[in-house]
C-alpha cells in the first residue's frame, strides 16, 4: 500500500479528463499491485478542485480513505515539534498527510518529494522522478 497525496491525484484526474497518459498513469502502471491510498486530508484538499460533488466522489470512491485518529495527531505533533526545532515548517495539511503515511508505515507518492523529504523517517516516492523512494530526516 502507499498513501498518494494531492499532487499525485491532480495530475490523474488531468491525465484521464484529457484522455493523454502522463506520469501519475505511468505510476500507476509501474505500481499496479500497490493498494491505492489517500488521507482524508487529501480527500478535502480534492473537493476544492471539482465542480461537483458528484464528480468528486465519483473519482475518489476506488481509493481507500485513511482517517485521522489520536496516533496520528500524536505523530504529527512530533514531526511538528522536531520541524520546529530544526527551524523548518511543513504546512499543517503536508503534516497529517506525512503523519498518515508514517503511522501506516507506508510510503508517500508526491509530486513533491522534496519537500516532505524534511520529515524524519518518512518514506517518499516521487512519481516523477522515477519513483525511487528515499528516506526522509
Amino acid at each position: 500500500m502507499m498513501l498518494y497525496d494531492s499532487t499525485f491525484f491532480v495530475d490523474l484526474d488531468r491525465e484521464l479528463r484529457r484522455r493523454q497518459p502522463g506520469p501519475a498513469q505511468g505510476f500507476l502502471r509501474r505500481h499496479a499491485r500497490e493498494e491505492m491510498a489517500m488521507s482524508i486530508i487529501t480527500r478535502g484538499e480534492l473537493a476544492r478542485g471539482f465542480e461537483s460533488r458528484e464528480r468528486w466522489t465519483a473519482f475518489c470512491e476506488g481509493f481507500l480513505v485513511l482517517g485521522l485518529d489520536d496516533d496520528i495527531l500524536w505523530r504529527a505533533t512530533d514531526v511538528f515539534r522536531v520541524l520546529r526545532g530544526s527551524g523548518e515548517g511543513i504546512a499543517d495539511n503536508d503534516l497529517w498527510i506525512a503523519a498518515t503515511a508514517l503511522q501506516a508505515e507506508i510510503p508517500l507518492v508526491t509530486q513533491n518529494p522534496r519537500h516532505f523529504r524534511r520529515v524524519p523517517g518518512l518514506e517518499v516516492v516521487g512519481y516523477r522522478d522515477g519513483g525511487a523512494p528515499r528516506r526522509g530526516g
